[in-house]
């Protein structure tokens, strides 16, 4: 195993101005002011408040604008030993707070907070270098895959990494992460060496798979963000100096979507089964943005040289001509410059996932995409601005198989999320709308409601089995909490639920840090 071999990475003491043990909390201000008042006046370099760009910056590159709530201040360390002391700090005055990555999670709450917190931004830890024998490379949280991709690019080199450049490292390594090169190694979170950690007690350490934080790094893929901080996560690297991927689209129509459903279905219930290098992002979109028609797209994904491979042949012409494509040679840098072009349209606006697993039953998800599209137009079409995206992600057995190797340890095989390796649809509902807190009630009622119209139109169908139990973390809605964890084996739960005590047992990361999945607020009967 690549361990980073620093000295300053073990259980280190920050060098500060002040002890935070000597802090006078008494001066009655709200703990947040306290804090804010000390972090700057001890720390001004890293302390922003809403005066300053960088506050302005990231209070206005949230992926979702529900996210952008006003913390009382933001603390932007420039190392983990700066996160360190700054969590003894934000512990000692009780302070709520929260932690932001890349900032493309869209839950209000989960990676910002209003003016009763203080936000602790990763902007400043954007390191990227390579480990000294050059099989893998160090990502610091703040950055995003693109840069990731960026710095990769002249060396021929990949990690599984975001399929989307402006998403975020740590969260999306941390809830698993699905890369269009999962299909040959699974989750991202399956292809590290290490994360270096700020504990609860502002201790910073090196967690790998074979010393004595091994549990801490089971936890931390695909089990929440209840255990600690992360300031840096060592990647495997492989050796990719082609790869294929673009968008491909169709347009609108009976015959057009009767075409997409047979690409889809035989891409997931055959094509993915034979040749891993192949992965795809299945897309129907509406909206206003769309003039309220139906639009049908692949994003398609070869890892190798070949433009043409067989396994799509189903997604080009003659069978299904498309009306514009631009699958063809392309790193994944150029593929993030490429697709963020399109994303632009969704700055500025609020976001919202929700998450249906399905078997790759072609009938149960023609049922599901009809009950879908028959209301979503009525539900939002009200809105200033909206669109909708709807994804089902084809997943293979192998890719969930890439998890499930022996920790050693004590630990179960794989990771947190336990989940049963057979061929399913991760169904990604994305939906985008004006920022007015109004529409938040309407939207919410819109999805539990289609969700369970959904379930009921398949079960009429005779098709039950075909609902699926696994939810993957990082496309979960903030209403679907006791789905995410009854999804996860019971044994895993509860095994995440001693991590946290151990690492945590006053409850910093859960209490004072409320967003996120917290595994100690899992609704699970053991």
């Amino acid at each position: 195993m690549f361990i980073r071999l620093l000295s300053s990475l073990v259980l280190v003491a920050p060098v500060v101005v002040s002890d935070p043990t000597l802090i006078n909390v008494s001066h009655g201000l709200s703990p947040a002011d306290e804090a804010c008042d000390f972090l700057a006046r001890n720390q001004p370099n890293n302390t922003y408040f809403s005066t300053s760009s960088l506050y302005e910056t990231d209070e206005s590159t949230f992926w979702s604008q529900a996210c952008a709530l006003g913390p009382a201040c933001e603390f932007a360390p420039s190392s983990a030993q700066d996160l360190g002391w700054a969590v003894r700090v934000l512990k000692q005055y009780g302070a709520p707070f929260a932690m932001r990555g890349g900032g493309h999670m869209p839950i209000a709450g989960f990676n910002g907070i209003d003016s009763s917190g203080v936000l602790l931004s990763s902007s400043r830890l954007t390191h990227l270098y390579w480990e000294s024998d050059g099989s893998s490379v160090h990502v610091g949280p703040g950055n995003h895959w693109e840069n990731v991709y960026e710095f990769l690019e002249p060396h021929g080199q990949m990690v599984v990494g975001g399929r989307l450049g402006l998403v975020g490292v740590p969260g999306f390594v941390m809830g698993g992460g699905i890369s269009f090169f999962g299909w040959q190694y699974g989750w991202s979170s399956n292809n590290l060496y290490s994360f270096t950690c700020v504990l609860a007690n502002g201790n910073v350490v090196l967690a790998t798979p074979d010393n004595e934080y091994a549990d801490l790094f089971w936890a931390l893929r695909g089990g929440g963000n209840s255990f600690c901080l992360v300031t840096d996560i060592q990647m495997k690297t492989y050796y990719k100096p082609a790869t294929q991927v673009g968008i491909t689209a169709y347009g609108a129509g009976p015959e057009v979507s009767r075409s997409w459903f047979d690409a889809l279905d035989g891409f997931s219930n055959n094509g993915m089964l034979h040749d891993q290098k192949a992965s795809i992002i299945p897309i129907i979109n509406t909206g206003s943005a769309f003039n309220n028609s139906i639009s049908h797209e692949f994003y398609r994904f070869y890892d190798g040289n070949d433009s043409t491979p067989a396994v799509y042949e189903n997604f080009t012409g003659p069978k299904f001509p498309p009306v514009s494509e631009t699958f063809g040679p392309k790193s994944m840098h150029g593929w993030s410059q490429e697709i963020n072009a399109f994303l632009e349209v969704t700055i500025g606006l609020r976001q919202r996932f929700w998450l249906i697993p399905l078997a790759t039953n072609r009938q149960a998800l023609e049922i599901a995409t009809d009950v879908f599209f028959s209301q979503v137009s009525d539900a939002l079409g009200a809105f200033d601005v909206w669109s909708a995206a709807w994804s089902p992600i084809p997943v293979s057995p192998h890719f969930l198989n890439a998890s499930r190797h022996a920790n050693g340890h004590g630990l179960p095989d794989g990771d947190p999320m336990g989940a049963e390796p057979v061929a399913q649809y991760m169904i990604e509902l994305s939906l985008s709308y004006s920022d007015i807190a109004a529409y938040e009630d309407v939207v919410t009622e819109f999805l539990i409601k289609v969700d369970a119209d959904i379930r009921s139109s398949i079960r009429s169908a005779g098709l039950a089995d075909t609902l699926l139990d696994f939810y993957y973390l990082n496309d979960v809605d903030k209403d679907q909490a006791d789905q995410l964890w009854n999804g996860y084996p019971k044994e895993n739960v509860r095994l995440l639920q001693e991590i946290r005590r151990k690492y945590d047992p006053e409850m910093v990361f859960t209490d004072q840090m409320p967003g996120g999945w917290k595994v100690a607020h899992a609704n699970v009967t053991f």
